[in-house]
């Protein structure tokens, strides 16, 4: 076989076309969720997001998150302050699988503690995005942890 401008160009043009498709294959292939699903919505919201943190932050004390790995639970302290009438969400939020995510309705106990059990979830690196009311105030924290 004669190697020729011809030859060369048509195996060009093959190994190029085949890139194109194993390209376009390859991106079929990722998963590509959007982090909340009414991104619109959550954007005109932020002001009220970002009040609910400044709220946090003026706060003597932020709620505390123990992982006990041998119960297989999160414990929540909240503030004393907040002890009176502290309700909200608590989501454990997976970076990796919008699937994975799982909400909570914090209810305390005398303490101002409450407890997660977490024996189903599966481990790796979670953020815990805790969103609870005192009073007429909001507050919102995040906390990452590795189960």
């Amino acid at each position: 076989m004669k190697f020729n401008w011809a030859t060369g160009l048509t195996l060009f043009f093959i190994l190029f076309i085949g890139t194109l498709v194993f390209v376009v294959y390859q991106s079929t292939q990722v998963h590509d969720s959007l982090v909340v699903e009414n991104y619109y919505e959550e954007d005109i919201n932020y002001q009220k997001h970002y009040d609910k943190r400044q709220n946090t932050a003026d706060l003597s004390v932020k709620v505390l998150v123990d992982y006990n790995k041998s119960n297989q639970e999160i414990l929540f302290t909240f503030p004393v302050d907040s002890l009176s009438s502290a309700s909200g969400k608590i989501l454990l939020y997976n970076p990796y699988s919008e699937k994975s995510d799982v909400n909570y309705d914090i209810k305390t106990d005398a303490n101002g503690s409450f407890k997660i059990p977490i024996k189903d979830v599966k481990s790796g690196r979670w953020k815990l995005k805790i969103d609870w009311i005192t009073g007429s105030k909001s507050y919102y924290q995040e906390e990452e942890i590795i189960i």
